[in-house]
């Protein structure tokens, strides 16, 4: 039997800096980036006849008054970007194909796509993320306090809040925008991430019967590895899944993908090293209630 929970306050200190890392690369980085989605202003998608230098790009759209803007290159071709600038006026595409048409005359520009969102309307997005966020966070508390104990339910709250925080800080230390597929993948995160714990705190309340005077932090042990075949078959064909998605799936899956990869990882983790040390750092609680 692996002793997982011997490294738990190893774990507890990597989880730690990790999320201080994260709150101190918040204040250098000044917040997160965000999609059109919730920060508004213009989306342009752009393809060139022939190969452009994203740094000609990049020049070309700053001298033209789109210093903030934020470009991607799309695929290995080198003649597909993804431009989004601040401008939600009427018209913005066509000053933006007529100024680019100017600044970089060795390769015909066509604008492939336009989208547009209003900053009120990103305000409300935002917020509305948000919420559904701590809802889910508060629904995942009251089903598991039901289903089993309300001491279970702590513990799988605090791994699925673990998960977001990590996620969320992986998502900002490599500059990858919040947009709604992001959030997306932050709520599918919840769900798989109380699934695997679910599982997890289930085989405890089974052994804490079966295994009445042993130990918290064996029945814990034994537990985790009993459910450990499961775990590991379901993270792994989950991640190929979404590994084929991050790779082929292009500029559209890109957000999605790499949070779920991230996601996926973090889950694991937190089912075996957070749910579980959450358990056994209010175990006097959790024997009592359970003799009761």
């Amino acid at each position: 039997m692996i002793d997982f929970l011997k490294y738990r306050h190893i774990c507890a200190i990597i989880s730690a800096i990790i999320l201080f890392v994260g709150l101190v690369a918040y204040f250098i980085k000044g917040g997160f980036k965000y999609h059109i989605d919730f920060s508004g202003g213009t989306q342009i998608r752009v393809s060139f006849d022939k190969k452009v230098n994203i740094s000609d790009l990049r020049k070309a759209i700053a001298k033209e008054g789109w210093k903030d803007s934020i470009i991607q290159s799309i695929g290995i071709s080198g003649r597909e970007f993804l431009v989004r600038v601040g401008d939600q006026i009427e018209g913005v595409e066509k000053k933006f194909k007529s100024n680019i048409d100017r600044a970089i005359t060795y390769s015909k520009m066509t604008v492939d796509n336009v989208d547009m969102v209003g900053a009120e309307v990103g305000k409300n997005i935002k917020w509305n993320a948000i919420i559904a966020i701590l809802l889910s966070l508060i629904l995942i508390l009251l089903y598991v306090a039901i289903r089993y104990k309300y001491i279970f339910a702590v513990g799988a709250v605090a791994a699925i809040a673990h998960d977001v925080l990590v996620v969320l800080v992986c998502v900002l230390l490599f500059g990858e925008p919040i947009s709604l597929h992001v959030l997306a993948a932050i709520l599918a995160i919840l769900g798989y991430s109380l699934n695997d714990t679910i599982v997890t705190f289930s085989r405890i309340r089974e052994n804490l019967k079966k295994m009445r005077g042993d130990t918290l932090i064996n029945i814990t042990n034994t537990s985790i590895n009993q459910t450990l075949k499961r775990t590991l078959l379901t993270s792994i064909s989950t991640l190929a899944a979404v590994g084929s998605f991050f790779l082929l799936g292009g500029e559209t899956l890109r957000g999605f993908s790499f949070v779920m990869l991230i996601g996926i990882i973090v889950g694991t983790y937190s089912s075996i090293y957070i749910a579980s040390s959450v358990i056994l750092a209010i175990g006097p609680v959790l024997a009592e209630s359970e003799s009761n």
